[in-house]
C-alpha cells in the first residue's frame, strides 16, 4: 500500500547541516520543515539547509515548546560533530616534568651503561 515512500537513511555524505554528524542511530530527513527555525534554536548567523538528524530535529522541537521570551539556545550543539576544530589541532601539547621523582645523574649513567649492553 505504501510502497513509494522516500527510504530510511541512517548514514549523510555531508552529514547534519547543524551539528555534522555523518551516521546516526536514528534517521536523517530533509531540514525543509526546520529551517525557518534554525536560526533562533541554534543561534545561527547563516542560513543552513541539508539533511538533519533526528536529534537535531527533536531540539528544534523541544525548543518550539519553550516559554515565549525564553533566551535558551541550543549553539553548543552547531558543528559539535565535525571533527577536531583548528584550534585543538595547533595546540602544542603540554609535556609532564620531573618534579616529584627526579633521576639522580648515578641512575641516569646505569641506565645509558645498560642500554649499551642490550644493544
Amino acid at each position: 500500500m505504501f510502497g513509494f515512500h522516500k527510504p530510511k537513511m541512517y548514514r549523510s555524505i555531508d552529514g547534519c547541516c547543524i551539528c555534522r554528524a555523518k551516521s546516526s542511530s536514528s534517521r536523517f530527513t530533509d531540514s525543509k520543515r526546520y529551517e525557518k527555525d534554525f536560526q533562533n534554536c541554534f543561534g545561527l548567523h547563516e542560513a543552513r539547509s541539508g539533511d538533519i538528524c533526528n536529534a537535531c530535529v527533536l531540539l528544534v522541537k523541544r525548543w518550539k515548546k519553550l516559554p515565549a521570551g525564553s533566551k535558551k539556545n541550543w549553539n553548543h550543539v552547531v558543528d559539535a560533530r565535525a571533527g577536531p576544530s583548528l584550534k585543538t589541532t595547533l595546540k602544542p601539547k603540554k609535556m609532564k616534568t620531573l618534579s616529584g621523582s627526579r633521576i639522580k645523574s648515578n641512575q641516569i649513567s646505569k641506565l645509558q651503561k645498560e642500554f649499551k649492553r642490550h644493544s
